[in-house]
């Protein structure tokens, strides 16, 4: 019987590959056979994590998304060798974790520069046949969408923003053979959750930790649920969100 997570001869992009989630995707798919593209700012954690990678072809291509508006020069860059993408993981993010009241219009621009714009930009891109060989699109959001803690409003926008792209894409992309779904974690070990809990309240964040029935995701375990989502065993499923809490509790 044929392997469904075997990624062998797939050509893969993975922004925010430089840690956490996004570098365990990396990761995951190298070990099933992709051809991985690693996209990030710091080049040297770009490097490790393609020093943790198996298999060979993987390429490092460092941008910094929020000083990146048009992204067609990076997108020829990765079909250069002849061989279009199969498939699209927006793992880059960053959590704004602040009180109404210190809140700026920078912060919320800034928020969304990262986490939802690129999102356009690159599927705009990728549905191009110049750049594209079908298959399929994962976003990461986050779980705070449907259950936000204290000072995460920015946070929760753009992640919402995520979800609700998502859907509306999904129905103008199905006619080109590509599906996009997105996935919603709630605390995982990853050193942008690590910093979060730095500024949020004590009880808030001592909360967060306690609500997840399994405890504190592991982001090899978010891989899994990408890894999923970009296979044909997902081939029936489009523009959703898969929550991936940890049975987080109200």
């Amino acid at each position: 019987m044929k392997d469904m997570l075997d990624f062998t001869g797939k050509k893969i992009l993975v922004t925010g590959a430089s840690s956490g989630i996004g570098r365990s995707t990396a990761i995951r798919l190298s070990e099933q056979g992709a051809r991985v593209i690693l996209n990030g700012r710091n080049v040297e954690r770009l490097k490790e994590t393609m020093e943790a990678m198996t298999g060979a072809g993987h390429l490092i291509l460092p941008a910094d998304l929020i000083e990146t508006e048009d992204m067609t020069g990076l997108f020829n860059e990765m079909v250069s060798d002849g061989k279009k993408l199969d498939g699209l993981v927006h793992c880059a993010g960053i959590a704004t974790i602040l009180p109404l009241a210190m809140i700026k219009r920078s912060n919320i621009e800034n928020c969304m520069r990262v986490n939802l714009y690129p999102l356009f930009e690159m599927t705009r891109l990728f549905s191009k046949k110049k750049y594209h060989d079908g298959n399929a699109i994962v976003a990461v959001s986050s779980i705070v969408v449907k259950q936000p803690a204290k000072c995460q409003s920015v946070y929760a926008a753009t992640k919402g923003a995520v979800n609700a792209a998502v859907q509306a894409l999904a129905i103008e992309l199905a006619d080109k053979n590509i599906r996009i779904n997105c996935v919603m974690p709630a605390s995982t070990d990853t050193e942008m959750m690590r910093d979060a809990l730095t500024r949020m309240p004590d009880e808030a964040m001592m909360r967060t930790m306690k609500q997840q029935l399994l405890g504190v995701t592991k982001p090899e375990e978010i891989a899994n649920i990408i890894m999923f989502l970009l296979s044909d065993l997902s081939g029936a499923v489009t523009g959703r969100e898969f929550y991936a809490d940890g049975g987080l509790l109200g």
